[in-house]
């Protein structure tokens, strides 16, 4: 699912939020709900090319990130990076790329015309753009770019989907959104609708909550904009200001709370967007937007809102060596666009054929940047699991953003295969921060000794965004590809190196902490850093780099 549960969390932040709402109500002119977004359009998000962080080299506040923080090593930066720059600067000086990685970003679609993403994408070579014809036979036309598998009969996109619980539960009642679900037992439908209910609760009073906040700080913003007299609203602005009423002075307080916690008009837009498709979409039992007809797909790899799968594929693979703030980990990558992942949560059908299309089609790497909680046709998935395994390709999952344990709430898919065996070819990703230690597994992030191999840099990234910008983004959707990079990175300087191989550099060469106490995702409760996951560590892309040559013999 790509909305706001799969990459900022939200509902996390509102317990922290909603006391100033209710303080700075009584002194503002406006407040309360707000009428609801329009449905968008159906058509890629563009957003004006823009820069939120200072490059690398200007200082950067010690409450901001460093635009390329998750590239930056702890030994020499002081920042928990993965070392990458590093690694290529000091041990791969001597090297040059051995090959290119083809890099499967499975998601809710890629801008192929971003700027920094048209010389990494990946390009069909049994494909002739634009004439028509399924050249190399793959059951699709013109894939140039890669496949998009959500659309309908006719070839039109599917933006949105219900919630694989909603589907469960309206198959149990005969409702058209379980049309291509199997029936489950009564015992199972009574348990899905109570947890249908308590789904529903949540969103729509989430939904409520963000509204309130968002007209809220409206209200906020015209207020402190009136005693800026007309400049920005920014927060060196605001800080510096010095209030002439008690209403101006609670709107600023409340503004520099809410910005602390990240809590600005851009995010508070995303998340009501979400929250209302969630509301209108996610849980609507009559709605069905699938056919049971199969459906071929379409080349149309960007499908109404590449947003998310541009964001990942950036820090995989965006333009290197300009000297600009944003690069991708890795060189010598091609992205392969594989658009499975709906507004929604994705369809196990949808995820199998997605990973089977990326194996066929010369992937080494496949990045999954998505997550649900029922898998009602996992039997598929492994299966596809075991394909990739076979011909030894590496799979890459986000480990979620609900602030769980994974060990005994399972985000699917999963390591964890059908008949007890886990995935050899598979990396399970939390999310780390560049914060202080005791912060180190950002808040959101999911865990688990058993089931989560490794964190990685997954706050405050900077990357691409449709239309040529550039945007912050959190989650481990950012995390995941972080070691996708990595293991790109290894495969492009090391080509005698299997999948296999690689995982197994990844996993032994992490930044263990095995004293480190740090705040546990979810509860806040204090915890060993290194009983978080299996490894107990962060992704070390320098430490591998070291074992990598270490494990390959010297070439003449």
């Amino acid at each position: 699912m790509l909305t706001v549960s799969r990459s900022r969390p939200f509902a996390r932040l509102l317990p922290l939020a909603l006391p100033l709402v209710f303080t700075l109500a009584a002194c503002t002119r406006t407040g309360g709900r707000v009428a609801k977004t329009p449905e968008p359009a159906m058509q890629p998000v563009l957003q004006a090319p823009i820069q939120v962080a200072p490059p690398p080299s200007a200082p950067a506040a010690s409450d901001t990130a460093r635009s390329d923080w998750q590239r930056l090593d702890y030994d020499t930066d002081r920042v928990m990076g993965v070392g990458s720059e590093r690694a290529i600067r000091e041990l791969l000086a001597s090297r040059q790329p051995q090959r290119r990685v083809i890099v499967a970003v499975v998601d809710g679609g890629v801008d192929t015309a971003h700027t920094r993403l048209t010389g990494s994408l990946w390009k069909n070579p049994r494909e002739i753009a634009g004439n028509g014809k399924d050249d190399d036979g793959n059951g699709v036309i013109d894939d140039v770019f890669g496949w998009n598998a959500l659309t309908t009969t006719d070839g039109t996109p599917v933006r949105y989907d219900t919630f694989e619980l909603t589907r469960l539960y309206a198959a149990c009642r005969n409702q058209p959104a379980g049309a291509l679900t199997e029936k489950p037992k009564a015992a199972e439908c009574d348990a899905l609708g109570s947890a249908y209910r308590a789904k529903a609760k949540e969103v729509k009073s989430t939904l409520l909550q963000v509204e309130n906040i968002d007209g809220i700080l409206r209200s906020v913003n015209g207020m402190l904009g009136t005693a800026l007299k007309g400049a920005p609203v920014t927060r060196a602005a605001v800080t510096a200001l010095r209030p002439t009423s008690a209403d101006v002075e609670e709107a600023k307080g409340m503004w520099l709370r809410l910005d602390a916690d990240g809590l600005d008009a851009a995010e508070i837009a995303g998340a009501r967007e979400a929250y209302d498709s969630q509301a209108r979409y996610g849980l609507d039992t009559l709605f069905n937007p699938r056919s049971a007809q199969r459906v071929v797909g379409t080349r149309d790899v960007t499908g109404p809102d590449a947003t998310h799968g541009t964001h990942v594929a950036g820090i995989i693979g965006a333009l290197r060596g300009d000297g600009a703030a944003m690069q991708g980990i890795a060189p010598n990558v091609e992205i392969m666009a594989v658009r499975a992942v709906p507004d929604g949560d994705e369809r196990d059908p949808d995820v199998a054929r997605a990973i089977r299309y990326a194996v066929d089609n010369g992937a080494q790497i496949v990045n999954m940047s998505f997550g649900k909680g029922y898998s009602p046709a996992k039997a598929s998935v492994d299966s596809a699991v075991r394909y990739a395994e076979s011909k030894g390709v590496l799979l890459v999952h986000a480990a979620g953003n609900d602030g769980e344990n994974n060990d005994e709430t399972p985000s699917y898919p999963t390591p964890a295969l059908n008949g007890g065996a886990r995935a050899a070819n598979w990396i399970e990703v939390g999310a780390s921060s560049w914060k202080p230690l005791a912060s180190l597994p950002a808040e959101f992030s999911n865990y688990g000794r058993e089931q989560v191999d490794l964190f990685a840099p997954g706050v405050d990234i900077l990357s691409t965004v449709p239309g040529g910008g550039l945007k912050r983004e959190s989650g481990t959707s950012m995390a995941a590809p972080v070691v996708s990079g990595v293991a790109a990175l290894l495969m492009a300087y090391f080509p005698e190196l299997t999948a296999m191989q690689v995982r197994e550099i990844v996993l032994e060469s992490v930044r263990k902490l095995p004293d480190l106490d740090v705040r546990r995702p979810g509860d806040g409760s204090r915890v060993k850093f290194a009983t978080l996951s299996r490894t107990g560590g962060v992704i070390d892309a320098y430490a591998a780099v070291q074992l990598a040559l270490r494990r390959v013999a010297p070439r003449p």
